[in-house]
């Protein structure tokens, strides 16, 4: 995968975390409402909207991590690339 694309993934996992971030906070505020107002169904839908919230920004965090952990690796490969150009004994240009 090249790194423009790893870049895009990374952005559009952010801004996926950041959406269900905020819908976490509406799934508890319509949970909070529904408590407060006796309202079974609300609380059911507003427990669900968090929790499903919850879930899309743990996968967000676990792709944003493996991404991180692959440009990680290729600069790594990268940089012991150079370091065999600096001592001579590598020859790629």
């Amino acid at each position: 995968m090249s790194a423009d694309h790893a870049q895009t993934a990374i952005e559009a996992s952010a801004a996926v975390t950041s959406a269900s971030s905020k819908t976490a906070v509406v799934g508890g505020s319509v949970t909070f409402l529904g408590w407060v107002t006796s309202l079974d169904p609300i609380t059911i839908i507003g427990v669900s909207v968090g929790i499903g919230g919850l879930l899309v920004s743990v996968l967000s965090f676990l792709i944003n991590w493996h991404y991180k952990k692959l440009e990680n690796k290729r600069a790594d490969e990268i940089h012991q690339l150079k370091v065999k150009e600096l001592k001579g004994e590598c020859d790629a240009k």
